[in-house]
């Protein structure tokens, strides 16, 4: 046979032969299996894309025809190029049954020996899909059906039909035993989808969203070095540039010919990755992506996060739900014939095999199994664990108990890892490994070595039946076999060696790497997985007090006490924090016990709890001052300072910044502490009506910002030079303000602080509305009002609702505005935000009255008289505006005159002259008697 003719796997075993190698020979060079070169000879398997670049490598191909052997390899069809590596056009295809092939660059997944069959009407519907995806218009299909009923194999079907049309394709499995592991499907389909990308389209996403995937899939640090490091920032912030991130990698892989992504079994996605998934979901629409995600339905009932994502997916016009019916009669006898080899010859075999499954296609598989191996005199089995352990019972003891180790390790496992902990030869591993893939217990992937169990109750029926006490013995062998691997750095092996210590019972170890899962989960901001990881360690130490050291359980507790604030679960965080503050007390850490007191404190902050914020604050500062620790008293300070501005308390919190400031500049701190007292102080000048005072507060929280490189506080601080020069809160200058908001903006993007896109897209609307360059100012708000819901960062929202209704009525449009100001009060109240009230509620009545409409001038009084009391006087200015047109609606032009003079005066102190325009205008209706507007 001449290399013209003959198939990939002949070209390869004689082109070993040549170089004199044998099978286990080119697997050491190439980094493989034997078993994976004699499965590519035999033409069982394709070779991955890295494996078949090594093997080109290592028997000496040419490099100029390198890439077509790589692509006959990938094709594992008959050499057909003149470089003897180009696939067969003429292959035929069974009719009905999707080609095996895939496309060159998607991950290649084993063709199955079953017959595909009872699926031509789902398989035709996501064909359709893909090729909707592809013109442009994205899907997304949701697969439902029991455990089973063939939901992976169709995936598996549509992902070789998207190769055929020439669509990528990734594609990744949950798995029950890593529910817990934030992100893991997330960063299987991630690491594929770097794998596949050209190096420089995978550069044209950006540096800083190539440094998030790094944090998420460090080979994108491999492939991209010297990425940036990322800023500091909130973790919905952190999230949304993450998900972000992995959109845009996504996007770079659809590029051109589309994209087919699969997520199966996702009852089993941790919540982080479910949160993605259903992001993603609802963006492909504007993609060339074809999203597919398969469930059990029996989950379906039970996950009520499943439930609702599934829920609100389906309200979508891109998302199509597919629910997987049983096979009938008719499917299984199709089965029957096309079966190779033939079913053992049983009268109504057809018939018995529907009662016994039920039409379940892996029931009847197992069923098949088990006649086929027992003779038809069999007994069926009562139910589908039984048929598993019928298969079970039929093979040596010596395959058994590889098959235990396996089930122990998870369903995903490498080769090699099995060997490591397997006795005997490697021969007889091999032999034993190889049997239990013929018998279709497990299935060897085309990628890498690795192998899954053929079905997941395979696993589950194998591992309930291991004894305890072996069960806990192997896990402790998985766990010290994997720990050396481990690494502060290898975050992926940590939630994997904390279930393996668990279930081995070593409660220490256990403990440790659940701390440190949980802490990696915490900062991908997948703050359920890290409470889950958190709360498995503290049950653990509170069942094994040996477990942990007392030092070891207050880190435990503060830290899941910080988890749980960002929850926004605040009696769990308090419960926590004060454990922590016990321990420390107790360990005599006075000043560590200080630090949590401060974290209390601003978990009741974040929730609102004001009382309870400033009583641990206050007693933070008690305790900085009695241990003489100045900064740290500055640092209380500031704190104490924000809870008081957010408590629509600015007099207070005027003096808590003031002395926050002033022991800064006595001790000459030029640290963040003193970045933040400045600040503060501006922001509490701002809303005092101070804001030339305010500006001088930020340019010097800006300057020393600079100095330590804080990108952050940079950005934040051009943004408030930009609010305190423009308009409602500043000096009424909006082409100033926009000199300093246009580059807080573009260090915010660059740097992809989303904390501060929102409010700095306001504050520039503002200025380009004062600017009647309200087109522009309008799409600034239509791009931070949905990133600030994504967010959920409730005070920008009412912030950027109280911007639009601003420019309604700029348009003369007080029916649209009133809208506006009640959504805004709306949120106010529901998030207990009382310093926006005055200012919401006089802007709504402003809306009222311009469409002629009355209000209540008393409550518009009392807004007036808390503001001016409370120091927050950039909210007067609104109401003095409310209710000089109210006294216009009712002919009391006194009344007008007077409440323009003091917005006159107000503007005339704090040199505000957007201001001083309105009240001369307001000066101006009075004195004609109240016309016109």
């Amino acid at each position: 046979m001449d290399e013209q003719s003959a198939s990939f796997g002949d070209w390869l075993r004689r082109r070993r032969r040549a170089l004199d190698l044998t099978q286990a020979a080119l697997a050491d060079k190439v980094s493989c299996s034997p078993a994976a070169i004699k499965k590519i000879e035999a033409e069982e398997r394709r070779p991955s894309r890295a494996l078949a670049q090594r093997l080109a490598e290592h028997l000496g191909i040419p490099a100029p025809e390198r890439a077509a052997f790589v692509q006959a390899a990938r094709q594992a069809q008959k050499p057909a190029l003149a470089g003897g590596y180009g696939p067969d056009a003429s292959t035929a295809i069974p009719e009905g049954v999707p080609p095996p092939a895939a496309p060159a660059g998607t991950p290649a997944h084993a063709a199955p020996a079953t017959p595909f069959v009872g699926r031509a009407d789902h398989f035709q519907i996501l064909g359709g899909l893909l090729a909707q995806a592809q013109a442009g218009a994205g899907q997304v299909a949701l697969l439902q059906g029991e455990a089973g009923i063939g939901k992976s194999r169709l995936l598996q079907e549509t992902v070789t039909e998207a190769g055929r049309r020439g669509l990528a394709a990734v594609r990744t499995n949950c798995y029950e035993i890593e529910r817990s592991i934030a992100y893991q499907p997330v960063v299987d389909l991630a690491g594929q989808a770097c794998a596949l990308l050209p190096l420089p389209r995978l550069e044209r996403i950006g540096r800083v969203p190539l440094a998030e995937l790094a944090e998420l899939v460090p080979a994108v640090a491999a492939r991209v070095p010297g990425l940036p490091a990322l800023s500091v920032d909130f973790p919905e912030a952190r999230q949304a540039r993450l998900f972000h991130a992995l959109a845009q990698l996504f996007d770079a892989l659809a590029e051109g010919q589309g994209l087919l992504v699969v997520a199966d079994n996702v009852q089993w996605a941790d919540d982080a990755s479910l949160r993605f998934l259903h992001y993603y979901a609802r963006q492909v629409g504007r993609r060339r992506v074809l999203l597919a995600c398969a469930f059990r339905e029996d989950e379906f009932e039970t996950n009520q996060e499943l439930g609702a994502v599934i829920a609100t997916l389906r309200g979508d016009s891109h998302a199509r739900h597919l629910l997987l019916p049983r096979l009938s009669l008719a499917d299984i006898e199709l089965l029957l014939a096309r079966l190779d080899p033939p079913p053992p010859p049983i009268p109504g075999l057809a018939i018995r095999l529907l009662r016994e499954s039920e039409g379940n296609p892996f029931f009847l598989w197992s069923l098949l199994h088990a006649w086929g191996e027992g003779g038809a005199q069999a007994l069926l089995p009562e139910d589908l664990r039984d048929s598993v352990r019928t298969r079970l019972a039929r093979i040596s003891r010596q395959h058994r108990a590889l098959l235990e180790l396996a089930a122990v390790m998870g369903r995903r496992f490498h080769f090699e890892m099995l060997l490591a902990l397997s006795p005997g030869t490697p021969e007889a591993f091999l032999q034993a490994l190889d049997a239990l893939v013929r018998r279709r217990l497990l299935r060897q992937e085309p990628e890498g070595g690795f192998y899954d169990f053929s079905h997941d109750k395979v696993r589950e029926v194998v591992y309930q039946d291991i004894g305890a006490a072996r069960r806990v013995l192997l896990h402790r062998q998985v766990g010290q076999l994997l720990e050396p691997q481990a690494s502060e750095e290898a975050h992926e092996l940590h939630g994997h060696l904390a279930e393996h210590y668990e279930r081995g019972e070593t409660w220490h170890k256990a403990v440790h790497y659940l701390a440190l899962a949980a802490e990696h989960s915490l900062k991908l901001f997948a703050i359920r997985e890290s409470l889950q990881w958190f709360d498995r360690a503290i049950a653990l130490v509170q069942q094994h007090r040996d477990a942990a050291s007392p030092a070891q359980q207050m880190a435990l507790y503060e830290r899941r006490g910080a988890a749980r604030a960002q929850a926004g679960q605040t009696e769990g965080a308090v419960a926590d924090f004060q454990q922590a503050i016990a321990l420390a007390r107790s360990l005599g850490e006075q000043a560590h016990a200080r630090d949590v007191l401060t974290s209390l404190g601003m978990a009741y902050r974040r929730a609102d709890c004001y009382e309870e914020a400033i009583a641990c604050l206050d007693e933070a500062l008690a305790a900085a001052r009695a241990g003489g620790d100045e900064r740290h008293v500055a640092d209380s300070l500031y704190h104490l300072g924000t809870v008081a501005w957010s408590n629509g308390r600015n007099d207070l919190a005027i003096g808590y910044h003031q002395e926050a400031v002033d022991l800064c500049e006595r001790l000459r701190l030029r640290d963040v502490v003193a970045v933040q007292a400045w600040h503060g102080r501006g922001e509490a000048c701002l809303a005092d009506g101070q804001p030339t005072e305010a500006m001088d507060c930020f340019a010097r929280s800006l300057e020393l910002a600079r100095a330590i490189g804080d990108r952050s506080y940079e950005a934040e601080n051009l943004m408030m030079l930009g609010w305190a020069s423009g308009v409602p809160m500043g000096l009424g200058e909006p082409a100033q303000a926009l000199s300093f908001l246009e580059p807080a903006l573009e260090i915010a993007r660059a740097a992809d602080l989303q904390w501060h896109l929102g409010p700095s897209l306001i504050g520039r609307a503002f200025a380009r509305t004062a600017l009647a360059r309200t087109a522009e100012a309008r799409s600034d708000l239509q791009e931070a009002l949905p990133q600030l819901e994504a967010l959920g960062l409730v005070r920008y929202q009412i912030m950027a609702h109280d911007a639009m209704a601003n420019l309604l009525l700029e348009e003369s449009r007080p029916g649209d505005a009133e809208r506006h100001f009640e959504r805004a009060l709306v949120l106010a109240g529901s998030a207990g935000i009382r310093y926006w009230l005055a200012r919401g509620g006089a802007g709504l009545a402003l809306a009222r009255l311009r469409r002629g409409g009355s209000v209540d001038r008393d409550a518009l009084r009392a807004s007036l008289h808390a503001a001016r009391e409370r120091h927050e006087i950039w909210l007067v200015p609104r109401c003095l505006e409310a209710l000089a047109e109210a006294a216009l609606s009712e002919d009391d032009a006194p009344g007008a005159l007077a409440h323009a003079g003091e917005l006159l005066a107000l503007a005339s102190r704090g040199r505000m002259g957007q201001l001083e325009q309105v009240a001369r205008r307001l000066q101006d209706r009075a004195a004609r008697g109240g016309l016109g507007q």
